[in-house]
């Protein structure tokens, strides 16, 4: 069975990565060759932008002329 997505890591840090982070004291990353796990990684952060909320809009300002 092949995986989704696989995420290597190491205790140097990759020359050649798609997404790397550091987390105490190995490097976890996406190889920049591997486009299944680069397609996976890219529509899972999609999906979390969409999920994320952020701050509330805020209300249209409405200018009234006094004159």
């Amino acid at each position: 069975m092949v995986p989704l997505m696989r995420v290597q890591s190491t205790k140097e840090a990759p020359t050649d990565a798609f997404v790397t982070v550091q987390y105490r004291g190995y490097w976890f990353w996406i190889d920049d060759k591997d486009f299944q796990s680069k397609k996976v990684f890219s529509f899972l952060m999609f999906l979390f932008s969409l999920a994320e909320t952020g701050t509330p809009p805020q209300a249209p300002v409405l200018t009234i002329p006094a004159g």
